[in-house]
């Protein structure tokens, strides 16, 4: 193993997009089994004073033990780190001690700094004490503007938030008394100016909009945030004053202090400050809008849905806050640090989709090679913010066969099949299946023969039916519509129905048919994954065997044996050339032995920016031997028992490029090596499939399945599952 290394780059020119399946209901019958108070702020209460404990009124959003994402390390303290507190003076009562308290501590209105001249017997001393039990690596700075009366000095107010703006110590300034004060515009601006997050309280006035400094908020760039409070319910506190029309700045939280007996707006700013602090100590790099915006964006919603003129964006959050927002990207070759910069790829631009679990799934024969490296279990992850995250690829990481089969054949054989004659004539006929493929198109099935030579078959969304002899031992949809399970994990494509097929039939003689095919096919949930494939089969049969030989080509475009595209682990295109042998021999009438053999060369292209890159030439080949029965308990039936090995990369390797971390000077560091793409274990699966016509509108269906080391992984033991299907019309 290469020792990771840090690397020295320009800027931060791109970001990686860290990359289930939704079936469709039918119309038919399907049955299936899967096993397997007083009023901070000077303010009179008009309730009771019983305080529950800070335990109690702390509610679990506003739990400062944030459940980060995996290896992401906790906020640590950061020594020197100020909130600005302008209040009625700060005490030295536990946990306030001389040691925490930031040297220049200031008042303005003629008494001392370190004395709580609150008529309550406590204000300042309690929003302090709320912030640093909430917030312990903060230090305080005690700015004090009042002495405890009901009218705050607009003089002192201002020149304390001068004094806050002009010490770079101070990362937050907490205004728990704003709404009695109504300070100068430049006043408040300078604070904005010095990028400090700026906290202030709505007010206790039972008004429909925030009150005195609060109304600043709009004009401060985002880094004003104002506060209203929830009371032991959990609901608004009567005499908060609402959101109203400054709802994009407004979120609540619980007014309560521990270390006071009565309940208001006060109370309820320092939680917010604490949240805005803690942020900033675990972050330093983002700017004070990008705090609030965090702080915002991450409320649990409350009252109507979405931003109201009550609760504002909602109750604050403080586990949600230390979780990714946004789009999450991995910083690529490219990027310096993890700090957000103006080039940043945008969350419009990466979209949602950037961590869709959906865009991390691979082709199954990758998905046990890659989800067995060390280096993908502490992936570094940024978020909208630029703030980063270690991640744990290996667990989301998902392959596109791992899951149970029963469920899908649940669902190709209960889907509605019902064809409808469009238009026939000599020699040919258009047919329309039921349902309409993802994208609204109708599927179509155009099946014309000008002689007893020629056929010419094509359809959209529905495949053509093919000569292989094997298939006619195999249960499965006989229309067109679908082929069996586990032929198609024999192959090195066919794993979309949805676009465009053709398949051009020439009859050599009585046992030869040469098929010629080709399609251009997409997926079914909106990935823009393309599949282009041409193929030539020569079919030989006669009464007592028949065999095919193919040979084919199939291209796809930002995808690898299937994966979806634009994922962390994808590429940019692969070039499959493949071939296969299949056949069977009758032991009598009503049985055969079957068998089948696939092997497939892939030449990959990289996408730029990805995790894996330089790949060398994939070698992979499947098998699958079996016996299948025809005329069973009656002239409608059939089933099949095999025992295959899907599709497995036998050679191959690619470059492993991943960023985990970053180094005390902010670079990122990134872990590279040689990996080998083959995987440790070898999947067996043993299948069971039966199917019989009941009647013109009754089928009766069973697919069972064991499977050892599934996906070739070698850690998965044995699995099973069943599924059972009654079909019918009505």
């Amino acid at each position: 193993m290469r020792n990771p290394r840090s690397t020295s780059v320009t800027r931060r020119d791109g970001v990686l997009p860290v990359a289930v399946w939704s079936g469709r209901r039918c119309g038919l019958l399907c049955l299936w089994l899967l096993l397997g108070v007083p009023v901070a702020g000077f303010a009179e209460s008009d309730g009771a004073s019983t305080l529950p404990a800070e335990g109690a009124v702390q509610s679990s959003s506003e739990s400062t033990t944030a459940t980060q994402t995996p290896a992401t390390a906790a906020p640590a303290p950061a020594s020197g780190f100020g909130v600005a507190v302008l209040d009625t003076g700060v005490a030295l009562v536990a946990p306030i001690t001389s040691e925490v308290m930031l040297p220049g501590s200031a008042s303005f209105v003629g008494g001392n700094p370190l004395v709580d001249y609150a008529k309550q017997g406590t204000h300042g001393t309690a929003v302090a004490q709320i912030i640093r039990t909430l917030s312990p690596g903060s230090r305080i700075l005690s700015l004090q503007t009042s002495t405890g009366s009901r009218s705050v000095s607009a003089s002192a107010a201002a020149k304390a938030l001068r004094t806050a703006a002009a010490n770079p110590s101070i990362r937050v300034i907490n205004h728990s008394n704003a709404a009695l004060a109504m300070v100068p515009g430049d006043a408040i601006l300078a604070a904005a100016l010095a990028d400090q997050v700026i906290v202030m309280q709505s007010g206790n006035d039972r008004l429909s909009n925030p009150n005195g400094d609060a109304r600043h908020a709009p004009g401060l760039g985002g880094k004003a945030i104002i506060v209203g409070a929830l009371g032991p319910d959990g609901e608004m506190l009567g005499f908060s004053n609402r959101a109203g029309g400054y709802a994009q700045h407004y979120v609540v939280a619980t007014g309560a202090s521990a270390f006071a007996d009565y309940w208001g707006t006060s109370f309820a700013t320092p939680r917010v400050s604490a949240l805005a602090a803690q942020l900033r100590q675990r972050w330093p790099a983002l700017r004070a809008e990008e705090i609030t915006d965090i702080i915002k964006r991450s409320a649990t919603d409350m009252g109507a849905p979405g931003v109201d003129a009550k609760y504002g964006w909602g109750h604050i959050n403080t586990a949600r806050a230390f979780l990714p927002l946004g789009g999450l990207t991995t910083p690529t070759s490219g990027s310096t640090n993890a700090s957000a910069d103006e080039d940043a790829v945008s969350e419009e631009e990466t979209g949602a989709e950037a961590l869709s679990l959906r865009r991390l799934r691979v082709g199954t024969p990758l998905h046990a090679a890659l989800v067995s490296q060390p280096a993908l279990r502490q992936v570094l992850a940024l978020d909208r913010y630029g703030r980063d995250f270690n991640l744990d690829l290996s667990k989301m990481v998902s392959a596109v066969d791992l899951k149970g089969r029963a469920r899908k054949v649940v669902e190709s054989w209960s889907g509605n099949t019902d064809r409808t004659l469009l238009e026939a004539g000599s020699g040919y006929q258009v047919s329309s299946f039921a349902g309409a493929d993802s994208t609204g198109a109708p599927r179509l099935h155009l099946d014309a023969s000008p002689d007893q030579i020629l056929r010419y078959q094509m359809g959209y969304s529905v495949r053509p039916e093919t000569g292989h002899p094997v298939l006619s031992w195999i249960p499965h949809l006989d229309d067109g519509a679908g082929v069996a399970s586990v032929w198609r994990r024999t192959l090195a494509g066919g794993s979309h129905d949805e676009g465009f097929h053709s398949l051009t039939s020439y009859r050599l003689n009585q046992m030869a048919q040469l098929d010629v095919s080709l399609s251009d096919t997409h997926d079914s949930e909106g990935l823009d994954q393309g599949h282009q494939q041409w193929a030539s089969v020569i079919h030989l049969q006669n009464d007592m065997f028949g065999a095919s030989l193919e040979g084919g080509l199939l291209a796809e475009e930002g995808s690898l044996y299937g994966s979806a595209p634009g994922g962390a682990l994808g590429v940019a295109s692969a070039e499959t050339r493949y071939f296969r042998i299949s056949g069977f021999g009758r032991i009598n009438d009503r049985l055969a032995v079957l068998a089948a053999f696939s092997g497939a060369l892939t030449e990959v292209t990289e996408a730029k920016d990805k995790l894996l890159d330089e790949f060398s030439d994939l070698s992979a080949q499947s098998w699958m031997v079996g016996l299948g029965a025809k005329n069973i308990f009656s002239k409608k039936d059939g089933a099949s028992l095999t025992v295959s090995q899907p599709l497995k990369v036998t050679d191959g390797s690619a470059g492993l490029d991943v960023p985990y971390g970053l180094g005390a000077d902010g670079r990122i560091l990134r872990y590279q090596q040689r990996i080998g793409l083959v995987p440790s274990g070898a999947e067996t699966s043993l299948e069971l499939t039966y199917r019989i016509k009941w009647s013109k509108s009754l089928e009766l269906g069973a697919y069972g399945a064991m499977r050892y080391e599934a996906g070739h992984n070698v850690q998965l033991g044995l699995r099973s599952e069943l599924a059972t299907v009654v079909r019918g019309t009505f």
